[in-house]
Order: structure tokens, then C-alpha cells, then sequence
């Protein structure tokens, strides 16, 4: 039986050096979880360099799952110190860029090191450079992610619907078979995925990705499909993000609230006679079908001659309205 692959050895330097008896040296930063044995059969195992490179000549692949969320001294703050005082322990991938200004490399993975690194003076980002394509470049992105703790299912679903919208995979069997998993999953993620098609909730929920869970995300989009409710919904996503809410459990009570929400309809109030400002001949008809016909004391003075044949209009309109109804 052949041995299956593992992340080290997707990104292993293509020769290594003869053993010798020198003595050792402090281990080098390594690629993350490089025991772990992943289902692929990439064929990465080019000759990779690894390099100390200016966080400020780096910038994140057009194609990466980490939202910018993620990316602020706050998030980062434990890896921020950790790199202070004991180095930056894991390498990060790149790939080279070319006829860019300003930046040298895209970060493939290992974003939150690379801005960790940036935060801290004179310290540089540690990291492997690879020449793999788009294909093979989500391919690692992927493993890596299913080897950290943070990244959510939601944050996966968007990576995988921006990964078919951009081409990188032109369906979803492609995607399927590329990171080894079962087309299934991948439909499901897709779905939740749906939720952001929709502006009003991409810019209310966009801060809230880490957070926010697959099922949560797929239960908006169910309620979205009901069109009684997608207008509601919309308006007060639109209401939401214009506002401060407190947090996501706010948030989708609130929205939960608009899709079930009942109109209530309105009592249905007709004029047919005024004198001045006030009305003296008025027909009402309230949501449960009752009818009234309210008439003033005065109205048969007012009107006139006229009285009697507007008080049968009215009775008419109330008889009309209630076969209709």
C-alpha cells in the first residue's frame, strides 16, 4: 500500500543536503503541521526557496480565504507577541509577482504570520516561494486550512464560491476532485455561500464571517427564497447595516423577527360626504370583513336634497366591497 503524501512533502525542498556530523543548529520555521497526512496526490514537490522577505512588499493572493476580519492588531494580538519574543515558528507559502509595483510576492497562505510580522519593526515574513498555478495553489491553501484551528465553514463557503465565480475551477465536481472531498459538501457550502449575493447582507454580515455558522447562514438563505419574506428581510438587513447593533445574535434575532413578521392590515375608511372639516358620511370596513356606515346628526341638513341618494351610493360601495372580499 502506497503511503499517502504529506503537507511537508508537498512543499519539500526538491534536494536536500547529505547528512553529516556537524553540529546541529536550531530547528528552522516550518510548514504548518508537517506530520499531517492529507488525501492528495499534488505533484508540488518543485524546488521551493525558502525566504525572509519584507512584509510590505507582500500582499495576499487574489484568491484567499482570510477576510480582512482577521487582520487587525486586535485578532492578532497572541501571534503578534509570540513572533515578538520567539520568532515566527511556520513558514508561509508565496508566489512571485511580476510587473506589480511595490510587491514581490502573494501570499498563498500564512496571511495572519505575514501581518503579524508587519506589525512588529524590522521583522521580516518568513516563507516558502512556489511557481504552482492557481489549481495547485488552492489545492495548499486548502490542506492548510483544514489543518488550522480558526478558519469557520462559512469562511470556506466563500472561499470555494469565489473560487468557481473566478474560474479557478469551472464547476463544482473540478473543485470536488481537486481538494479531494465529496461534491455534496461542496454544494452545501455553495448554498450557505448564496447568503452574500445579496449586498444588504454582505455588508451587514461581512464583520461577522468568523462567527458566523454554516447552518445560520443556510437558514437566511432558506428564508430569503420565500418571496413574502425577502423583501422584509432586505429592508432590515439594509436598516441593520446602516445602524449599531450590538453583535450577530442581534443581528439574526432582528432579521428572524422581519421574516416572520405579519403585516397588519389596515381598516379600510371611505369619505362620501364632508361639510367643511368634518366628515359626515363615512363607510368603514375593518380586516375581518365587518362593515359600518357612520352618519352625523346634521348630515340630512348639510346634504340636502342630496342626502338620500348619497347615503345609497355608500350603502352600495359597503355591499360591493363585501362580495368582492
Amino acid at each position: 500500500m502506497s503511503k499517502k503524501p504529506k503537507l511537508s512533502e508537498l512543499v519539500a525542498v526538491k534536494t536536500r543536503e547529505p547528512r553529516n556530523e556537524a553540529p546541529v543548529k536550531p530547528p528552522e520555521p516550518v510548514i504548518p503541521a508537517v506530520d499531517a497526512v492529507q488525501r492528495t496526490n499534488t505533484a508540488i514537490q518543485k524546488t521551493l526557496k525558502f525566504k525572509e522577505i519584507d512584509p510590505g512588499k507582500c500582499r495576499p493572493w487574489a484568491h484567499h480565504n482570510r477576510k480582512r476580519v482577521w487582520l487587525t492588531p486586535e485578532a492578532c494580538a497572541t501571534l503578534i507577541e509570540s513572533i515578538r519574543s520567539e520568532g515566527q515558528q511556520e513558514l508561509g507559502l508565496v508566489r512571485e509577482v511580476r510587473g506589480e509595483e511595490g510587491v514581490d510576492y502573494e501570499i498563498i497562505f500564512g496571511m495572519r504570520r505575514w501581518y503579524a510580522a508587519s506589525q512588529i519593526e524590522g521583522a521580516k515574513f518568513k516563507a516558502r516561494v512556489t511557481d504552482a498555478d492557481d489549481q495547485e495553489c488552492a489545492r495548499l491553501m486548502h490542506i492548510e486550512n483544514e489543518e488550522s484551528e480558526n478558519i469557520s465553514q462559512f469562511e470556506k463557503a466563500l472561499s470555494f464560491d469565489e473560487l468557481i465565480s473566478a474560474g479557478v475551477f469551472q464547476t463544482q465536481t473540478e473543485l470536488a476532485d481537486s481538494l479531494r472531498v465529496k461534491k455534496p459538501y461542496i454544494s452545501k457550502l455553495l448554498r450557505a455561500a448564496r447568503l452574500f449575493e445579496h449586498d444588504a447582507f454582505k455588508v451587514l454580515l461581512e464583520p461577522h464571517t468568523r462567527e458566523l455558522s454554516l447552518q445560520k447562514a443556510t437558514d437566511l438563505v432558506v428564508m430569503l427564497e420565500d418571496e413574502s419574506a425577502q423583501s422584509k428581510l432586505l429592508s432590515k438587513a439594509e436598516q441593520l447595516g446602516k445602524g449599531k447593533v450590538a453583535g450577530l445574535p442581534q443581528i439574526l434575532s432582528e432579521l428572524k423577527k422581519a421574516a416572520t413578521e405579519q403585516v397588519k392590515p389596515e381598516v379600510q375608511e371611505t369619505v362620501h360626504f364632508r361639510y367643511g372639516k368634518r366628515n359626515l358620511l363615512v363607510t368603514t370596513r375593518k380586516p375581518n370583513g365587518k362593515a359600518m356606515l357612520s352618519l352625523e346628526p346634521d348630515f340630512q341638513a348639510r346634504a340636502g336634497d342630496k342626502a338620500e341618494q348619497l347615503l345609497a351610493e355608500a350603502v352600495r360601495s359597503l355591499l360591493a366591497t363585501g362580495e368582492g372580499s
